[in-house]
């Protein structure tokens, strides 16, 4: 049963702001009727979960207060009296969210009721919120019921569940009602026999007042007198039905399903009854926009009196509202069915409300290449419609992801939509950008890559096993980078699993890389944190270096996860050129100007020095930076040692980044033999180097030729 105590608790604890609270439970013998007899007017009695049994009297008195019985949230409670509950002069009761086994009431005839008005004057009220009543089998009056010798002002009943009862649920007979308002609610397998009196399962013979009858279900609801309907109301007090379902299982002939003599039934829906033209309603009230049909229960043979797709129900009520009791009416919602979830209506695929958007709903999730889906719109247990309808037209996901899906039913989303009502729109990826596949141009994209905005954080997800030339590539995509200046390059890598053969590049568009590490792979070891900083120079590429930093995974594995955070791209200064000297036994490894390196500018990367080297010496390379030195090659006893074929004038040959080719040379260097130039002396502050294809010598800062001819 539907639970109102959140909506309606706001407005009473707002009412009851100064009134007191008396919490009772099952372990008190007749609790409630000892606590009504203690309030005061305005308190709420508040009862815990359990069954209550009240016997101990002829009847739980309500003296002249307005006082509220009502469930603890969220709690399921029984009241089962076996004595009435009245209320005397000016009494106001209000009962919300308790449950009535109305099967145990003594079977006297004047007590044979649940609930009625004392005798006395005008100014009794009930209210029934959330209520629910069944097990009647008491046929000499009935749950709620008046007498002639009984005024009330006014009874409210809404959302309320009267069911499995025996004969008649309100009787209201003879009495003075002002206002009788039964609203939202179920009256559903009432049934009679031969000892029944001639009643119906809600009768009102006021004398006077109003009626209101709105949006109720009746299914299974007898009645002895044929002439008599489900609703009877056959005093001329303006009675109006309106926007009910009236239903029996199977063709009825045994009574009406509303039995009017004035007032007005207008927007109902009836099904299954036999008199007056096969509608079940009485000639005498005004009729107006009535249907009969079948309303497409869902299982009322089990109590579920939701109204399936198609029922003719839907809509047909006034201001277009459904008919019937609410709570049976489905709550349409939109969801995502596809390959990814059988096609089936998932909870964890349900659309929201798009706020920024009227009339567009939204759902963030995760796919794989591959994955097909739809939108239906269900109720969470029947389908009503698909979107696009019809067959091969499912929405097909082309790149593993994270994507916002957006849905629009009336199909107005535009020329770029599919079928105009679903666009998937991938998710942001900031400065990141992600492909998967193997050298061969054939792309594979189940794997995919996240990015965290606020932890600036990417994170690349392997998602399958490949073998051959697989990689996984991922572009960061920095500054737009100049020739010549320098960059600060940092970043942090982090992996769930050992990962071999990562490789870190700074290029350009067209792929002509400026290598942080080339040719050289690094080792990711299972969390832990790698970690690089360097300033790196941007390179001229046949489009300009544009500040990409590319990092390709060659061996990642099925289930590999890659944290890459804490990337710094930022133009810098660029630091001292490195410095490049030749140092050995000849100079007691001392650098030296007269053992400087100058660049080749014939071979980018590359330096050169003519030098007289003597069979025996040692040497090695030395690049200074400020107050960093490094060694070509590292480390001791590697040393270089000149044979008897490189004695002599010899240019030397140097290249930090190695080179495989001259591996017989320690791997740095290459040292060419010079002919014809032992005449000339090697004096302070000389440099030889190449210039146009041709041997310079520099001394003192004046060019001259091999032979000594001043340039």
């Amino acid at each position: 049963m539907k639970k109102i105590f959140a909506i309606f608790a706001a407005v009473l604890m707002a009412w009851a702001a100064n009134a007191a609270v008396i919490n009772i439970n099952t372990g008190t013998s007749d609790a409630l009727r000892k606590a009504l007899s203690s309030a005061a007017s305005g308190d709420v009695i508040v009862m815990a979960a359990g069954t209550y049994v009240e016997s101990n009297s002829d009847y739980i008195p309500v003296y002249g207060k307005d006082v509220t019985v009502m469930a603890e949230e969220g709690a399921e409670v029984i009241l089962v009296p076996k004595v009435p509950i009245r209320f005397k002069a000016g009494g106001h009761a209000k009962f919300i969210n308790i449950k009535f086994d109305c099967g145990h009431l003594s079977d006297l005839g004047s007590y044979s009721e649940i609930i009625v008005p004392a005798d006395g004057t005008e100014g009794k009220k009930l209210v029934l919120e959330g209520c629910e009543f069944y097990g009647w089998t008491q046929k000499s009056n009935s749950i709620i019921h008046t007498r002639s010798d009984r005024q009330i002002d006014s009874i409210e009943i809404n959302n309320c569940y009267f069911h499995d009862n025996l004969y008649t649920c309100i009787l209201l007979k003879y009495a003075s009602v002002s206002c009788v308002n039964i609203t939202n609610s179920t009256f559903a397998n009432i049934t009679t026999d031969d000892k029944a009196p001639s009643a119906a399962p809600i009768q009102v013979d006021a004398t006077s007042g109003t009626v209101l009858i709105d949006h109720c279900t009746f299914y299974n609801c007898q009645v002895k007198n044929t002439d008599y309907g489900a609703v009877k109301i056959p005093n001329a007090i303006a009675p109006v039905v309106s926007n009910c379902i009236f239903a029996m299982p199977e063709i009825y002939d045994g009574g009406r399903a509303v039995y009017n003599t004035d007032g007005e039934v207008k927007n109902c829906l009836t099904y299954n009854y036999s008199k007056d033209n096969n509608t079940g309603l009485h000639s005498g009230p005004t009729i107006t926009a009535c249907i009969t049909g079948d309303p497409l229960f869902r299982d009322a043979a089990n109590g579920d009196y939701h109204i399936s797709a198609g029922s003719p129900a839907f809509g047909a009520g006034t201001a277009e509202s459904d008919l019937g009791d609410p709570r049976w009416v489905p709550v349409m919602e939109y969801y995502l069915a596809g390959s990814m979830n059988n096609w089936t209506v998932d909870p964890a695929y349900k659309l929201t409300a798009n706020p920024g958007n009227e009339g567009e709903y939204l759902i963030p999730k995760l796919f794989l290449v591959g994955d097909q889906f739809k939108v239906i719109m269900s109720d969470g247990a029947e389908i009503a419609a698909w979107y696009p309808d019809g067959m091969d037209n499912n929405y097909a996901i082309a790149r593993s992801g994270e994507y916002t899906v957006y849905f629009r039913p009336d199909g107005q989303g535009g020329d770029d939509w599919h079928y105009g009502c679903i666009y998937a729109a991938p998710a942001d990826l900031g400065p990141w950008s992600a492909w998967f596949g193997d050298a061969g141009g054939q792309e594979e994209f189940d794997s995919y890559l996240t990015y965290d905005e606020a932890a600036a954080k990417a994170t690349v997800h392997i998602a399958s096993d490949r073998t051959g030339q697989w990689r996984a590539q991922i572009k960061y995509q920095g500054p737009a980078a100049e020739d010549g200046k320098c960059y600060h390059v940092a970043l942090k890598m982090k992996a769930n699993h050992d990962i071999s053969g990562v490789t870190l590049k700074w290029q350009d568009d067209n792929n002509t890389p400026n290598v942080i590490y080339e040719n050289q792979s690094i080792n990711l070891g299972t969390n832990e944190e790698f970690a690089y900083d360097e300033v790196v120079k941007g390179i001229l590429g046949e489009k300009g270096s544009n500040g990409i930093l590319v990092i390709d995974f060659g061996f990642a594995h099925a289930g590999d996860v890659i944290e890459i955070y804490g990337v710094t791209i930022e133009e810098t200064e660029c630091p001292e050129p490195e410095k490049y000297y030749l140092v050995g036994s000849f100079n007691e490894w001392a650098a030296t100007e007269d053992y400087l390196f100058a660049e080749n500018t014939a071979a980018m990367g590359e330096y050169m020095l003519d030098t007289k080297l003597t069979e025996g010496d040692q040497l090695k390379v030395v690049g200074i930076s400020g107050e960093n030195e490094n060694y070509y090659p590292a480390g001791f006893a590697n040393n270089y040692v000149v044979d008897a074929a490189h004695a002599g004038w010899v240019t030397v040959y140097f290249r930090p980044a190695g080179n495989p080719e001259w591996e017989a040379f320690g791997g740095y260097f290459y040292i060419n033999v010079r002919q014809g130039i032992e005449n000339i002396e090697m004096q302070p502050k000389t440099v030889k180097y190449i210039e146009n294809g041709q041997l310079i010598i520099l001394k003192n800062g004046t060019k001259y030729t091999p032979q000594g001819q001043q340039l």
